[in-house]
């Protein structure tokens, strides 16, 4: 840090790139979170170190904007300097909703490109996917991990904390209750997103079913506030990391999954299957 005082100067290596492919269509109550539990089970929690993750394939260009901005967020859990997603429509519509009037230059990888790696996935084959204590690759499909009983839930972040994903939690959660004994925490990602939520009656639909709705924040996510777990204490969330710790006690443990798969587990007061609780063909 002296020397970038002193000379204004820095030095940065330029990253390789792991290229992950994920083509097909995703199946009824699969996410982006899935996609990305997956992908890093196989690259491993520091497998990407110091290199770019470039996600591609037909399932990543059918995703929102939203689900999109998902899996940049967690390439940094395979220990990745970024995540990448070729800028197409979706992008440009996105910014444009956001005030962007200039021209738009989208930059992607060259023809020849070259990867360290290249993964490929059939995302019509993908399940439910759940990261179990105390690393985000220790990752199996939810019927292995199906059951376990958990003290709290917890909806929010900056990775699934958005407005399709309180949407989803709402549609699972609408005229039922949780679980009786169990925190179900709700942390909307933005101050946006939180008077989007309300105006469309989504706080209204998680506050009935018993949830607890906090102001934005880090929260319980960094092990700072609202929702951080004692001793012995087990929470399924949709944040981004569970190291030992990450959440409050290091006695505790931390599984992660999908929005979807939160609310399913907040009615259950044990880690659920979102499926049963979806409409069929409704993701």
């Amino acid at each position: 840090m002296i020397g970038v005082l002193l000379t204004g100067e820095t030095w940065m290596k330029v990253p390789e790139t792991i290229k992950v492919v994920w083509d097909g269509e995703l199946p009824h109550g699969v996410y982006a979170k899935d996609i990305v539990l997956k992908t890093i089970k196989d690259i491993g929690h520091a497998g990407a170190t110091y290199q770019t993750i470039e996600f591609s394939g037909s399932a990543i260009k059918s995703l929102s904007m939203d689900e999109r901005l998902v899996l940049s967020n967690m390439a940094v859990e395979a220990g990745a300097k970024t995540g990448l997603i070729e800028p197409d429509e979706t992008v440009v519509e996105f910014l444009r909703s956001k005030g962007v009037t200039d021209e738009i230059e989208s930059v992607r990888s060259d023809d020849d490109a070259s990867f360290v790696k290249v993964l490929h996935y059939n995302a019509s084959e993908l399940e439910p996917q759940v990261a179990c204590p105390h690393e985000v690759d220790n990752v199996h499909p939810v019927n292995a991990v199906e059951g376990t009983p958990v003290d709290q839930v917890y909806l929010g972040s900056c990775t699934n904390g958005r407005l399709s994903d309180l949407r989803v939690a709402a549609e699972i959660l609408k005229g039922k209750k949780i679980a009786k004994n169990i925190r179900c925490l709700v942390v909307p990602a933005s101050q946006h997103i939180w008077m989007e939520a309300n105006k469309e009656g989504i706080l209204e639909i998680l506050t009935e079913a018993g949830c607890i709705v906090n102001m934005p924040s880090c929260g319980a996510c960094g092990g700072f506030t609202s929702g951080v777990i004692g001793a012995g204490e087990v929470v399924m969330s949709s944040s981004n990391r569970n190291f030992r710790g990450r959440m409050g006690s290091a006695d505790g443990e931390v599984y992660l999954g999908s929005p979807a798969a939160v609310a399913a587990t907040a009615i259950e007061g044990k880690i659920a299957d979102p499926r049963k609780y979806l409409l069929q063909g409704v993701r």
